[in-house]
């Protein structure tokens, strides 16, 4: 079984926080929240407003892994993410 997922910079988020846009599977749509004062990633809806429940996202822990990875390794908010795994 493959799953696969995609995380892109939202145009116009050019200042903290920055909004992602993720496709898992190619039929989940999520959006997150990269908080860079905070430190933190948040699942959010597509206007930027916080989910309190991470759980109710499909693929939330492991995107917010790899965004977190990403950003720490680049020193800057990453403009895409994709990931495959078999």
């Amino acid at each position: 079984m493959t799953y696969f997922f995609r995380l892109t910079l939202i145009q116009g988020s050019s200042s903290p926080p920055f909004l992602y846009r993720g496709e898992v599977d190619g039929t989940h749509e999520v959006f997150l929240i990269l908080d860079e004062e905070a430190d933190s990633i948040r699942p959010s809806d597509s206007d930027g407003n916080l989910i309190e429940d991470p759980d109710m996202i499909k693929g939330f822990p492991l995107m917010a892994a790899h965004l977190l990875t990403q950003w720490k390794r680049q020193g800057h908010p990453p403009q895409e993410i994709r990931k495959f795994f078999a």
